[in-house]
């Protein structure tokens, strides 16, 4: 088996919260146990790889850098294994395509939709509607009664004012069904995610997972708000057993080394807000004092040692150890432990 890292043509290796800062792509490749190369994006599709072979990416918050690594790691990932896996590379800045991901896998513990028309907006008021990208609390709307639809609609799906104008001469000009094709068409559309709206939380939690290492950061919701995200009401105090056993199953689930996860919790259970696999901040891991790990199914803190390359290294070895079988396109998933009941 051997890895690939995979940098940007200058080298730059992200996933540091930080635009930028780079990964110590050196130290990683140090760290893991097995042989390992430094390539560049560019690189991979003349790369003769073995079907047991890994590459180890990170995505983009730049738009352009992401839409061409999908489109190269769509190649890739019928050659060999690619870390993150394809699923995590399509769900980064696109919440749309976690709705997707968490209907198709059966988890999360939150009823949501995902459309392009506004007219297909399907769950009851109140709920809560987000914009498919968007970092913190933008694109992210309460919805309490049918005026504040109305207002989304009015900002997020209508025409400009020389569209109007044309669809006004269109409408004038065209005969039969021809206006009602190009009036569709040209409606006024955008991708949104519904989801139920989760009553009187005063906060929820950001954990990072990397491997068999859990991070929390308790965000709390400012006055007036009902989003915690952004806030920068933070503290580090020790999550629930049932937040850090909700987080573990959810882990599980992704077939992936590492992951954020936002997680409420309400009288009805834990919530998956809105997960990330791939160049998310790693602020909590680096700011935390404690982390926690399962073993023998309880819940143990431990002092953060606050090495992100090591953190990073820690998750692919303990991933790519539990890999039984020869790498095929498919990654599998981390060998789960036991539940956890208490925490020490």
């Amino acid at each position: 088996m051997k890895i690939y890292i995979a940098t940007l043509p200058n080298g730059f290796f992200g996933s540091t919260g930080q635009s930028w800062r780079s990964l110590d792509v050196n130290k990683l490749a140090a760290l893991l146990n097995y042989d390992t190369e430094i390539v560049t994006i560019n690189d991979l599709m003349s790369i003769k790889f073995q079907e047991t072979d890994t590459v180890v990416y990170t995505s983009s918050d730049e738009k352009h850098i992401r839409f061409y690594l999908q489109d190269i790691m769509y190649f890739v990932n019928k050659k060999c294994r690619i870390l993150p896996n394809y699923d995590i590379l399509m769900s980064h800045e696109n919440k749309g395509f976690q709705e997707l991901m968490r209907t198709e896998l059966g988890f999360g513990n939150l009823q949501g939709n995902y459309f392009f028309d506004i007219d297909d907006s399907a769950l009851s008021i109140p709920k809560v509607l987000k914009t498919v990208n968007g970092a913190g609390s933008s694109g992210v709307f309460l919805v309490k009664e049918e005026g504040d639809l109305l207002d989304i609609r009015q900002k997020h799906f209508s025409n400009c004012n020389r569209r109007k104008v044309i669809k006004l001469q269109r409408r004038i000009r065209s005969k039969g069904n021809k206006f009602s094709i190009y009036n569709y068409r040209h409606k006024g559309f955008n991708r949104f995610v519904e989801q139920d709206f989760i009553p009187n939380l005063t906060y929820d939690f950001k954990v990072l997972v990397f491997g068999d290492r859990y991070y929390s950061l308790k965000r709390n919701i400012r006055k007036g708000d009902f989003r915690a995200s952004g806030s920068n009401l933070f503290e580090h105090v020790k999550p629930s057993v049932e937040v850090l056993d909700y987080a573990k199953s959810i882990f599980s689930q992704i077939n992936n080394p590492y992951a954020s996860l936002d997680i409420a919790q309400s009288p009805n259970g834990c919530h998956l807000i809105e997960f990330q696999g791939t160049n998310f901040s790693p602020g909590t891991l680096l700011k935390a004092p404690s982390r926690y790990l399962c073993i023998d199914g309880e819940w143990v803190r431990e002092d953060n040692d606050k090495d992100l390359e090591a953190n990073y290294a820690h998750a692919l070895n303990l991933f790519m150890k539990s890999s039984e079988i020869p790498c095929t396109s498919v990654p599998l998933s981390i060998m789960t432990q036991n539940d956890c009941s208490k925490v020490m």
